[in-house]
């Protein structure tokens, strides 16, 4: 056989074998991912064949104890300060350079002594509408705002998930908003998460995003929603992709604050040659107005380096940090009040702050939070979610929904707002979500941006409605 013939031969082959990738390349770009997970039972008791399963919706009052906060207020009063304080230029620092300022500590244990009120917090809460539904052997409670229509008609169901150190306290603002609109009807779902608030804990391992993304999915089909937008920040939103990888027959769309998708090396390089060379490697025009013409990956990676000791911890450790946290209230207070502070604060140096990101918010809406985590005994299951994500990631069972992206069906929003955790630019995020149709930038607002920015985060869920 010449030379030339086998070279032909050869470019034949290869013609083929570039045909049929190219053919299948194109054929998997356009199906829609496909996405399943295992169905789990997180209660103390597994039931039978036999055991009918309850589908009932009890409606709850969240309760009130006297003695559990004069328990609070005496552990308060005993708080033990470490000591000693440095000082700087011979006086106390009032700087956070070692964590919580001091100072701040002890304002917040006279208020919670002498002014906060916990009863009457309680009071306004069940002015709202509770409930609780088991699902997947745990009770989870949920709040429900429907619009003040007439019942039988057709309301868009919308689906708020929190994160952490977070509640279902988050998005009652803006709920409240919703209901008061003139444009739509709405049926306001806002539950607390499995193992946070008035939700049971899980008893058994595995209660990973993708689980909790399964249950809240049964939630809506119980409350007679086959169609609904699911809102969220932080765990928030990442359960919420996972609602929308998993049944995106089911998502009407998806609105989040917080992005977090899988990166991979080309990502990496991407952001380095954007960060190095010329941010329009990887920025478009208007995002390069808003980081000012310049991504700088440093000052995110000095931030989450000062900033993400917790995560290590919780994703490793969460019972032992907890026996702490769970026996201090003001121990709990200033852990959480922490994340408050700096993740809506992110632009401020944390050496020149003194828990400065506070001031975004009432101490009331703060300590608030913090009762809901105090009274419920819930802040080492809350920090569970870190360590079982991560054992989701490390068993390498659900790789392909943690690193695919969303079917190109679901229509996505996604609010950026300036002092939220990480800026990650829209050449990269349309990987994940193919389907981006609203694109927001907000020059204030932090991670908790429902909370600290109802008016602006209610303007875009309804601007982002009407696009669905």
């Amino acid at each position: 056989m010449g030379l030339s013939r086998l070279n032909r031969i050869i470019a034949v082959i290869a013609l083929i074998f570039a045909v049929v990738y190219g053919w299948n390349y194109l054929f998997d770009a356009r199906r829609p991912p496909c996405y399943t997970v295992d169905v789990k039972y997180f209660g103390a008791n597994i039931p039978s064949s036999n055991d009918v399963e309850d589908f009932s919706i009890k409606p709850f009052k969240i309760p009130f104890e006297r003695s559990q906060v004069d328990d609070m207020i005496d552990r308060v009063r005993k708080t033990r300060f470490y000591e000693p304080q440095i000082l700087v230029d011979n006086r106390n620092t009032n700087k956070s350079t070692y964590g919580f300022n001091r100072q701040t500590a002890e304002s917040i244990q006279d208020y919670l002594i002498n002014t906060y009120d916990w009863k009457k917090t309680v009071q306004e809460l069940n002015n709202f509408d509770h409930y609780k539904t088991n699902i997947a052997g745990l009770d989870i409670h949920f709040v429900r705002i429907t619009h003040n229509s007439q019942r039988n008609e057709k309301k868009d169901a919308i689906l708020f998930l929190h994160g952490w150190p977070g509640s279902f306290l988050e998005y009652l603002d803006v709920a409240r908003l919703l209901n008061s609109s003139t444009i739509n009807n709405y049926d306001l779902i806002i539950p607390s998460l499995p193992g946070y608030g008035y939700s049971d804990a899980p008893v058994r391992a595995g209660m990973s995003p993708i689980q909790i993304a399964r249950i809240m999915q049964s939630l809506m089909q119980r409350l007679g929603h086959s169609s609904y937008v699911v809102c969220g920040g932080d765990w928030g939103a990442i359960i919420g992709t996972n609602i929308a990888q998993l049944y995106p027959g089911h998502v009407r769309g998806l609105l989040i604050t917080m992005v977090a998708p899988a990166l991979t090396w080309k990502h990496y390089i991407h952001l380095a040659l954007a960060h190095y060379i010329n941010p329009s490697i990887l920025l478009d025009y208007d995002e390069q107005e808003y980081l000012g013409k310049r991504f700088d990956a440093s000052q995110y990676l000095k931030f989450m380096w000062q900033e993400g000791g917790y995560f290590h911890l919780q994703a490793t450790k969460p019972d032992t940090i907890g026996y702490a946290l769970n026996d201090s209230p003001l121990g709990l207070a200033t852990y959480i009040l922490e994340k408050w502070s700096r993740w809506s604060n992110t632009q401020n140096d944390v050496d020149q702050s003194m828990n400065s990101g506070l001031d975004r918010f009432t101490l009331d809406q703060l300590l608030s939070n913090v009762m809901l985590y105090w009274t419920t005994g819930t802040i080492t299951s809350s920090m569970r979610l870190y360590f079982e994500y991560f054992a989701s990631i490390s068993s390498g069972h659900n790789d392909k929904i943690l690193n695919g992206p969303l079917a190109a069906s679901v229509p996505v929003a996604i609010l950026n707002f300036r002092n939220e955790l990480a800026y990650l630019p829209r050449s990269i995020v349309r990987a994940k979500y193919p389907n981006i149709k609203l694109w927001v930038f907000h020059n204030s607002g932090g991670h908790f941006a429902s909370i600290e920015k109802p008016q602006e985060y209610y303007r875009d869920v309804e601007k982002f409605l009407l696009q669905l």
